[in-house]
């Protein structure tokens, strides 16, 4: 190897993923021969998966340790370093990542030194991550468990709290509870809560599944009221747990009037601009109409699962997706195609952005085939988003040629690596890679 390719002039990891998929092992060696890390990082993983020894591996990696892929590369050749018997010098290699705060070294680093029974080390490198707001601690933290050593955990992580770090009483209550010290570790993020400004969803959440776990009554407790101190999520929580113990009416019952109170909170202070509320998708399947309809539909009681979301969506239409996909799972899609008409009729004159919305309901549900037909009739089809949606669609889910043909006059940006997996899907892996190295006037330097 002359040089190591920089990541501009490497294959990106979805083309070598999927190389490696359709067994090009021979092309993963030879574009790793000539400096590709990404193929020779694959590569080393599929040798070691079929039973090759760990020297294979290593062979392929060595050329990149002193190279500006060195982050990187450190974690796996130090792991294949220790399973050839090697361990001091794959310690040796980690170290300085690990003192950087790099949190694939720091965890490796601190299992081996687990395996060495050197817990002292471990506890330095806690030490060490508590003066460095950007180290993992959690890693460390997580590494001394079953070690003997919380109390001293537990004081070094009060010891920083108290000197005013914040963020570290999620850790701190769950090496309390592991210890079964139950109400420090509750008052530990009970207090975190509590303290002025905006609260840490995640402790929130900790504090509800602790509760869960251990006093459902005090869960009951926390999540009533208003939603201040994470109470919100003691709710989501507490209908989990209902639910878990086959009381569904008391888990909607927690659920409804939230459901409802989300809902006039948008009738009363208007609401985002669709565009940017639909991409909140993730986000919204956490709202309350989203999680009171989903546990409606996991017990068989489906219309109340629609109405919840059909009410919801005129308020707020990036529920509209969630209520297409309900629908179409259940094979109403008559119905989905209604709700699409009346939020486009009732709220949002934007056609285009819901009829995609549509396409992306019937991607989630799985029907590929229907989403690429209605996207080859679609008005806009000819240009932008949609133009974009249908070729994805084509490269992992439909006839290769017809993405290709989409594809090969525009090979710039993400349109170049999709034609270069649909090129491996026809088999001609040669030019999916030629395609990828293509530069075109507009991105050269």
């Amino acid at each position: 190897m002359d040089a190591a390719r920089s990541a501009w002039d490497g294959l990106p990891q979805s083309v070598v993923r999927l190389l490696a998929e359709h067994g090009h092992l021979d092309l993963l060696r030879r574009e790793a021969d000539d400096g590709d890390y990404e193929c020779a990082e694959m590569l080393a993983r599929l040798l070691r998966a079929r039973g090759e020894p760990p020297a294979a591996a290593l062979t392929l990696l060595r050329p990149f340790v002193g190279t500006d892929w060195a982050a990187r590369v450190v974690d796996d050749y130090a792991g294949y370093l220790a399973e050839s018997g090697d361990v001091d010098a794959a310690m040796v290699m980690l170290r300085p990542y690990a003192d950087e705060g790099h949190p694939e070294a720091v965890e490796r680093l601190g299992r081996l030194l687990i395996q060495q029974g050197r817990a002292d080390d471990v506890l330095a490198m806690l030490r060490q991550g508590l003066v460095d707001y950007m180290y993992p601690i959690d890693v460390p933290v997580e590494l001394t468990r079953g070690l003997g050593r919380d109390d001293e955990v537990i004081e070094l992580l009060r010891s920083r709290i108290d000197a005013g770090r914040l963020g570290l009483e999620s850790l701190l209550a769950s090496v309390l509870e592991r210890g079964g010290r139950l109400e420090e570790a509750i008052a530990a993020l009970s207090d975190g809560l509590r303290r002025e400004g905006p609260y840490n969803i995640a402790d929130a959440e900790h504090l509800a599944d602790l509760l869960a776990r251990h006093d459902p009554a005090a869960l009951a407790r926390f999540a009533a009221g208003d939603d201040r101190s994470g109470r919100r999520y003691g709710a989501h929580r507490l209908a989990r747990w209902y639910e878990e113990q086959g009381r569904i009416d008391s888990a909607v019952a927690v659920l409804a009037p939230r459901a409802a109170r989300v809902r006039r909170t948008h009738e009363q202070h208007g609401l985002p601009h669709y565009a940017a509320a639909a991409e909140l998708g993730r986000v919204v399947r956490q709202d309350e109409p989203c999680l009171l309809a989903d546990l409606l539909a996991r017990h068989g009681r489906v219309d109340e699962a629609v109405t919840v979301l059909r009410t919801a969506a005129v308020a707020k239409p990036a529920v509209l997706r969630p209520l297409c996909v309900l629908l179409i799972e259940h094979d109403r899609l008559d119905e989905a195609r209604a709700a699409v008409a009346e939020v486009v009729a009732e709220v949002w004159p934007d056609p285009v952005r819901l009829r995609l919305e549509w396409i992306e309901a019937l991607v989630e549900c799985g029907r590929y085939e229907q989403a690429i037909a209605e996207l080859r009739a679609d008005p806009e089809a000819g240009s932008g988003y949609a133009r974009e949606r249908l070729a994805a669609l084509l490269t992992d889910h439909g006839p290769p040629d017809e993405a290709i043909a989409m594809l090969s006059p525009a090979t710039e940006g993400w349109s170049r690596m999709l034609l270069a997996k649909a090129l491996i899907r026809a088999g001609r892996a040669e030019e999916a890679i030629a395609a990828t190295r293509a530069r075109p006037a507009t991105e050269q330097v």
